[in-house]
């Protein structure tokens, strides 16, 4: 497998359908709903096309799970692209920041290539397993914070009621322990912030593999720690997630016990 062309084709690919979603951020924008808090706008539809045409003309026996389409191919292959056109649909329909086009690459189900693209800065986040995190080519670190106290927390509160139930069961808790909260509207967004330094935590639960695994990667290459709430390992049957800098996870693990 070409992993330059696949580096090339997720880099291509989430910076045309960027450009699209950017240049319709102000515009409006029809939208549907897919349950009662969750939506899909036509630009969903559009970008996510742009970047399976792509994968399927250079990767044509590649598995997609993309968000909207859903699985292409059998799941058995050896390479799966996991795929987010827009990741915060409700904040692009509103044309508010932030978002993410978020792009990964499966080698046996585990990640190996990472690309997240935000049109709005025009921020290109890279990261190849083994070969660090970037962006815009330059290498990035998670942060340097050892104290819990001293964090800024983000999450995401769920429109299903059991998910969301059960992070508020240990909001309070939390912010107790830590500096601020933040709530983005954006799983790929806040994992983008962890990788590059500006925030510590992120945890949110009742995800799917778009929500966690194109920024999994660009975490532990730029230094940071990615589990499931449990404290497990990150696979493509994940529905939860725990990322932080690295220094602080086991202290939020323990204030996640028993969310």
């Amino acid at each position: 497998m070409d992993i330059e062309l696949a580096k090339t084709t997720a880099i291509s690919g989430a910076k045309t359908a960027g450009k699209v979603l950017g240049d319709n951020f102000l515009s409006k924008k029809n939208m549907s709903l897919k349950d009662k808090s969750s939506i899909v706008t036509e630009m969903d539809l559009k970008a996510e096309k742009i970047i399976l045409d792509m994968i399927k003309s250079n990767f044509p026996d590649h598995d997609i799970l993309s968000e909207e389409a859903g699985l292409i191919g059998d799941n058995t292959a050896k390479y799966t692209w996991v795929i987010d056109p827009i990741d915060g649909t409700t904040n692009y329909y509103y044309g508010m920041n932030p978002y993410r086009v978020g792009i990964c690459l499966l080698e046996d189900k585990r990640p190996i290539l990472n690309v997240l693209y935000n049109p709005t800065k025009d921020e290109l986040y890279v990261a190849q397993k083994g070969e660090g995190a970037f962006l815009n080519d330059k290498k990035i670190t998670v942060s340097g914070n050892t104290d819990l106290n001293n964090s800024v927390i983000m999450t995401h509160l769920s429109s299903r009621k059991e998910a969301r139930t059960k992070t508020l069961s240990v909001l309070d808790n939390i912010f107790s322990k830590s500096m601020h909260m933040r709530l983005f509207g954006s799983s790929l967004a806040s994992l983008s912030y962890i990788a590059n330094g500006k925030f510590d935590v992120y945890f949110s639960v009742s995800l799917k593999p778009w929500d966690i695994l194109p920024g999994a990667l660009l975490i532990e290459e730029a230094g940071g720690k990615v589990t499931d709430i449990k404290g497990g390992e990150i696979t493509y049957e994940s529905t939860s997630v725990v990322a932080t800098n690295g220094k602080v996870h086991d202290q939020i693990l323990k204030l996640l016990e028993d969310i």
